[in-house]
């Protein structure tokens, strides 16, 4: 079948509340803004923004929230032909968020300030993402696109384990590239190692994986607890069969490692953070830009931190993504950073 989206993401689609107002606890937020979040919904509204044809596979609650989700992305542009719609009466997955600095954390009379977390609150329990089950899985859109982005905390639980490898299962079928977004959240997982093991069968399956230090700390909890050498980590997939394997590092930035032995790396750029989440789903959407477009790997790193660093800089995530002018601009102003 003709190669007609460029990229399709699978996974949770959710609904963010993101707060309106910087440095202040939820008790002193009076309105919020809403956006589709949850890391695969960030991704795949990041890249339809700088211009390649995207689609989602997930499954969204039978209500307002499920319509929004649905409608907004046809707005932009996102196939949704992938999207299935629960009978069961699930909810939406829900994150509110607050943006508090360390130093203003408040008072309370009742307790200490200390006493309080703060930052982003998540509810995840049984929602209609983790509802999707392989019989909803559309082979047409798989076999359509060239690469299928898998996010890790889709196979924390069935019925949506089974069902994203059963999309993994279409994608080699119709040699579809596999990429996985180890996005390692601990609420789904029974436990550490349980996520340790599916994670090594997960990440068999792909030709990219990307991920941070500390995910690949997660992926290797069990087979190799002590390492923490990045070429260790990409190493041991390429030899699985990934043709590609990035390791994010922070402040350190990002090094590419390529089954030719080619080692790519990337700086960071020095960033006046506003907030630290959904700069990870920027990175991907970026580097997916280059990638899917045949540009080199060392400008879609460039072009992903480029819009990292963009989305840093915003109070929300999926309405922070930039567009390909923009994100180019930023990532030609900061070049010499970039380049490490």
């Amino acid at each position: 079948m003709e190669k007609v989206i460029d990229i399709i993401t699978a996974g949770r689609a959710g609904i963010d509340l993101n707060t309106t107002k910087l440095n202040t606890t939820f008790e002193n937020v009076d309105t919020f803004a809403k956006s589709i979040g949850g890391s695969p919904a960030n991704i795949v509204q990041g890249t339809a923004k700088l211009g390649l044809k995207s689609g989602f596979i997930g499954k969204v609650s039978n209500d307002g929230m499920g319509e929004y989700i649905i409608n907004s992305f046809k707005k932009q542009g996102i196939d949704v032909s992938g999207i299935c719609i629960d009978k069961t009466g699930a909810k939406n997955c829900l994150a509110i968020t607050e943006i508090v600095e360390a130093s203003s954390s408040g008072t309370y009379e009742s307790a200490n300030a200390s006493d309080f977390h703060h930052g982003t609150y998540l509810y995840r329990e049984k929602t209609a993402d983790m509802l999707i089950s392989p019989e909803d899985i559309n082979e047409d859109i798989i076999a359509k696109a060239k690469a299928i982005l898998f996010s890790g905390t889709a196979f924390s639980a069935n019925p949506s384990r089974d069902a994203m490898f059963k999309a993994m299962e279409y994608a080699k079928k119709h040699n579809t590239k596999i990429v996985i977004d180890i996005d390692y959240r601990p609420f789904g997982w029974k436990s550490l190692e349980e996520a340790s093991n599916f994670y090594q069968e997960i990440c068999k399956q792909a030709q990219i994986i990307i991920g941070n230090r500390e995910e690949f700390d997660v992926v290797e909890h069990v087979t190799m607890p002590d390492n923490k050498d990045n070429a260790v980590s990409a190493k041991t997939f390429l030899k699985m069969g990934a043709e590609l394997v990035i390791v994010k590092d922070g402040k350190n930035g990002s090094d590419a490692y390529l089954d030719n032995g080619e080692i790519i790396s990337c700086g960071v750029i020095n960033t006046n953070i506003v907030k630290t989440f959904g700069s990870g789903d920027a990175y991907a959407a970026g580097f997916m830009y280059g990638y899917l477009n045949n540009e080199s790997i060392e400008y879609s790193m460039q072009l992903g931190s480029a819009c990292a660093s963009i989305v840093l800089t915003k109070i929300d995530c999926a309405p922070a993504m930039p567009s390909l002018d923009e994100a180019d601009q930023h990532r030609l102003n900061h070049l010499e950073e970039l380049k490490r």
